[in-house]
């Protein structure tokens, strides 16, 4: 094994960032002395090599592999958005995620989320969703919990997902995994690390109860990255509009209706149409 080895695979790495800074500021190395790593006039300590391993996903032996070897082992995107090696070819949408994987990890925490719920007429939706990192990916887990306004039963649901920025917008695409039933989307306007306070967005899905699609603005608001969750899920449910546990902020970002009209809520089996 070689430092010229090493060089060269850690220059196609850095390759497929926006740029070598980006991935010093990431890792937290000097600029100065990750250039020395580029042009193969110093090793990395065992310690370093980690954190640089760490960034890219890689293992520390991987960096010592011929670069063809390198390359074909970790199976490069064409797309330069991401310094993540690819998900297989296969998958038609492997090229979409995580996107630029950089600037999604200022999004990395925990947010409190809030929608209409079209279960429940004229009440909003709260969840708790995590962001995490987890082998080059981006990922997201919300958990739901309401009661049933009316009759009092308790509703749990969960999703899984992936977060992708592309076009400078953030879009999160998730599993409700508990029950296996529902695919949802949701696009968010990105916000600057100090502004990262509140996004705002809008959510697409099916309600629970009737299964229509639905339409509605969303809001996440930033919680932080080391919260008790168990709080934070004890805080999630069903609340009128005018609940003074909603952020009023909030509350006027969504709105009285999820939007002015009806033409984004569609019913799929209309009464009196066959």
């Amino acid at each position: 094994m070689t430092d010229d080895q090493l060089a060269r695979n850690l220059q196609l790495l850095c390759s497929f960032e926006k740029s070598v800074s980006e991935v010093c500021r990431s890792i937290g190395i000097n600029r100065q002395q990750f250039s020395k790593y580029l042009n193969a006039t110093s090793r990395p300590s065992p310690y370093n090599l980690q954190r640089i391993c760490d960034h890219f996903i890689v293992r520390p032996a991987d960096l010592y592999l011929p670069q063809e070897e390198f390359a074909d082992r970790m199976q490069f995107r064409t797309s330069r958005v991401s310094g993540a090696a690819s998900l297989p070819r296969s998958q038609p949408l492997a090229g979409a995620f995580p996107g630029d994987r950089v600037q999604l990890r200022k999004y990395l925490g925990y947010y409190i989320t809030h929608c209409h719920s079209f279960s429940w007429d004229g009440y909003i939706l709260r969840a708790v969703t995590q962001v995490y990192e987890k082998d080059g990916m981006i990922c997201s887990k919300t958990i739901e919990r309401t009661r049933d306004p009316g009759e009092g039963a308790l509703y749990l649901s969960k999703y899984d997902g992936q977060l992708s920025l592309l076009g400078n917008r953030l879009f999160v695409v998730e599993h409700q995994s508990l029950a296996n039933d529902a695919i949802v989307e949701t696009v968010l306007h990105p916000a600057a690390r100090s502004l990262l306070t509140i996004l705002r967005g809008v959510t697409f899905g099916l309600s629970s109860k009737q299964r229509n699609p639905y339409v509605s603005r969303c809001v996440w608001k930033y919680l932080g990255t080391n919260i008790d969750l168990r709080i934070a899920i004890g805080a999630a449910g069903l609340f009128p509009l005018s609940d003074t546990d909603i952020d009023p902020k909030i509350a006027r970002i969504l709105g009285e209706r999820p939007f002015p009209n009806e033409l984004l809520h569609y019913d799929l089996e209309p009464h009196g149409v066959s």
